[in-house]
């Protein structure tokens, strides 16, 4: 990291700290909790959502639809009951991130946050995003083992519903997902998943129905936010869960950088692996339907 650059984006990011109102964020701890106690669905926003909603760049694997940006900006400023809104603990503080999480959450402060100062509340505490986030970015890691086994309590003995890309492949070949007492899976598209969003959320609602699922864990970038969103308002408990499979995976491996994870797609170190290499049986017998 540039020097320079380093202190004058320090001298900028505490200037706005003063200047600016900024949104109170619950940790990831205090968030996780609420989810377990109330059995509330999660809709989470991460930089790439705040950008959709500002029509400022598109995603690896989402590029800019105005429909996505309507329905982004409504659920952030939703008053919904049912479902948690969840927005990143570094637009609060960035304490317990590592250099790279804090540089990060800085550069957003500093070049982004003031497009989106109208749109938050300031009378109450968001939920925190990072609830699927608890490993790679903070610097003290030795309580993420604590903290997974925690986050298992969500699904300890359902019958759950992952609604994925077709190469996020979520819990195959770790046992992030074995206290579910069942699991199925609708898959859909890896990029643009938006595009076929009626057509999977109406497929998702049909197999509630038929199926009896307990819980949804999404994990399809905006479109989970949005989806998580929309179940919430069908009754049903929906969690984005973002990227928590990766997570998970990079905690077993004991990584201290964003790595590849063999058969899995990582968006943030852009592998991509090949579907044709891929063979797991169980895996195969839970896929339920394919959306694309």
């Amino acid at each position: 990291m540039n020097f320079l650059r380093k202190i004058y984006l320090d001298f900028r990011y505490y200037l706005y700290k003063v200047i600016y109102p900024f949104p109170k964020v619950y940790s990831k701890e205090e968030t996780l909790e609420r989810v377990i106690k109330s059995g509330k669905s999660v809709a989470r926003f991460g930089d790439g959502e705040f950008h959709l909603i500002s029509h400022t760049e598109k995603l690896g694997f989402q590029d800019i639809n105005r429909d996505l940006s309507n329905k982004l900006l409504e659920v952030l400023i939703s008053n919904n009951n049912n479902c948690l809104i969840c927005i990143p603990e570094g637009l609060y503080t960035v304490k317990r991130f590592n250099t790279h999480g804090r540089f990060f959450w800085k550069q957003f402060i500093v070049f982004h946050f003031k497009k989106y100062l109208k749109y938050f509340k300031y009378d109450v505490i968001y939920d925190n995003s990072f609830i699927t986030r608890p490993y790679m970015d903070y610097g003290d890691k030795t309580k993420a083992g604590g903290y997974f086994l925690k986050l298992k309590e969500l699904w300890n003995n359902k019958n759950i519903l992952i609604v994925e890309g077709d190469m996020s492949r979520l819990g195959v070949g770790n046992d992030l997902f074995n206290n579910t007492k069942s699991i199925s899976r609708i898959l859909t598209l890896s990029k643009n998943a938006f595009s076929v969003y009626e057509k999977l959320l109406n497929k998702i609602k049909e197999e509630i129905v038929e199926r009896k699922f307990d819980m949804v864990l999404i994990a399809l970038g905006p479109t989970a936010t949005v989806l998580a969103y929309d179940l919430s308002n069908e009754g049903v408990q929906a969690i984005d869960i973002g990227h928590i499979d990766i997570e998970y995976e990079w905690y077993s491996m004991g990584a201290s950088n964003k790595v590849e994870v063999p058969g899995k797609h990582v968006n943030e170190v852009n592998f991509e692996p090949n579907v044709e290499d891929f063979k797991n049986d169980l895996y195969q017998q839970q896929i339920i339907a394919k959306i694309t």
